[in-house]
């Protein structure tokens, strides 16, 4: 429980110390056995050195073995005794706190306890022309050993703790340096919570490791709250300016019949005053739901397998008829057999909404016309162009935002809220696409949308 509710800071520091107590020991353990055996294997060598060069002092002559004077019993820390071939001590003696007697057992090491001490002995019996032999016996007594290993396990056992306890407040001050950037990242992100300013963004340090990347994704998400948040602002500002006009007419009207006695006519004038601006908010209102549609680009498509040739030649067709009643020559060059995996309700709507915008703003110019093309090259590209009265340059940037209108007196006249270049915009994105613009003023308007 308390590790849960502890710092990650604190719990790394935790972890990294517990390993290195861990591995410590372990390389603390594994020194100590390696040291114990060397130590055990050194004095092994020492003992068979030492037996094997004392044969150089025994000679034999005349059929009789013959000990030299110079024979050294005490050689290298091992004592060495001479027995005969009958197990009879004939020269050295037993050192104290060795066994009286213990069988002689040619060429094996052999580890004994004795009052005092540990001792290991090693015994070689060597075999002369007339039969005769000698054995010599090597007595090696490891408390020299020992005492080296305890000294090795004594200075360890200081030297270790202080590296160990180095190594933790270094590890320590390492991981606080690591972690300071998350302090830095939390301090902002409460900044940016408690004033509600998502203009801020978070600290980015200038080393491109993991936490670069985690505060790049972090800001990213801001900025697309900020987006978000100021869009969904603009989106309820435009929304109520928008239900404010019919709403006052429709007021208005109510209140002129209700001040006093009017004519039939006068009546049936507002109320079809007041039927058309239902009429007009309903509308918007469908658009709204339609828009609606954007907040989930996955959950809004319904794709399928369509042939948009067939479906841009019905379009054509359905709207010659208008076309031709507003005085506006439709022309198209519409390319055979392309089909494409996509949304029909919405590509149908998105294509609408480009024909029917450039009948209504061609038809005030002399010998209006519009064109639909499309082509199929790397993309799919469905192209409108009009000869109507253009776009500005400085209105450009805009026409694809809701609400966005260029000659708000003309299209308030005619219905428009300024949503469906929005519309066609979000569905051709929605299909992994885009829609590009080149219009200048009085010359007219190319729409060009490219699907995958």
């Amino acid at each position: 429980m308390i590790m849960k509710n502890s710092s990650i800071r604190r719990r790394v520091t935790l972890y990294y110390s517990l390993a290195l107590i861990l591995i410590t020991l372990f390389v603390f353990g594994v020194f100590l056995f390696t040291a114990s055996r060397q130590i055990t294997m050194v004095s092994q060598n020492t003992v068979m050195s030492a037996v094997q060069d004392s044969f150089e002092d025994v000679d034999y002559d005349n059929n009789v073995i013959e000990i030299d004077n110079d024979f050294d019993s005490y050689s290298k820390g091992v004592t060495l005794l001479v027995y005969s071939s009958d197990g009879q001590l004939i020269k050295g003696s037993i050192p104290g706190g060795f066994p009286a007697y213990m069988p002689l057992t040619s060429g094996v090491y052999n580890e004994i306890e004795g009052t005092d001490d540990t001792w290991i002995y090693y015994d070689l019996y060597n075999t002369y022309e007339n039969g005769e032999g000698l054995w010599v016996r090597g007595i090696y007594a490891m408390d020299t050993a020992a005492a080296t290993l305890r000294s090795i396990m004594l200075i360890m056992a200081i030297i270790l703790p202080v590296i160990l306890l180095f190594a933790i407040i270094a590890g320590r001050r390492i991981t606080k340096r690591a972690f300071a950037p998350v302090a830095e990242i939390t301090k902002a992100a409460n900044s940016i919570n408690s004033g509600h300013d998502l203009s801020c963004r978070l600290p980015q340090g200038e080393n491109k490791d993991e936490l670069y990347y985690l505060t790049e994704t972090l800001n990213q998400m801001i900025e697309r709250l900020e987006n978000a948040f100021k869009a969904e602002k603009e989106f309820s500002s435009d929304v109520s300016h928008e239900l404010k006009t019919p709403v006052s007419v429709v007021l208005a009207e109510c209140e002129y019949m209700l001040e006093e006695n009017r004519s039939i006519d006068e009546y049936k004038e507002s109320l079809e005053n007041i039927q058309k601006q239902c009429m007009r908010t309903m509308s918007m209102i469908q658009q709204l739901l339609q828009i609606s549609r954007t907040i989930d680009k996955a959950k809004a498509l319904e794709k399928e397998e369509i042939d948009l040739s067939m479906l841009c030649e019905s379009l054509v067709s359905e709207l010659s008829l208008i076309a031709k009643e507003e005085g506006v020559s439709l022309e198209s060059d519409i390319e055979k057999g392309i089909c494409i995996y996509a949304d029909e309700t919405l590509i149908l709507r998105m294509i609408m909404n480009l024909m029917t915008n450039a009948i209504k703003y061609s038809r005030s110019v002399d010998a209006p016309r519009i064109r639909i093309s499309l082509q199929k090259k790397d993309h799919v590209y469905i192209v409108v162009e009009d000869n109507g009265i253009g776009i500005s340059q400085e209105d450009q940037p805009n026409i694809f935002n809701r609400f966005y209108k260029v000659d708000k007196s003309r299209t308030a006249e005619e219905n428009s809220f300024g949503l469906g270049l929005a519309m066609v915009k979000w569905i051709a994105e929605a299909h992994d696409g885009k829609v590009e613009v080149e219009s200048e003023l009085g010359k007219g308007s190319t729409f060009t949308v490219t699907l995958p």
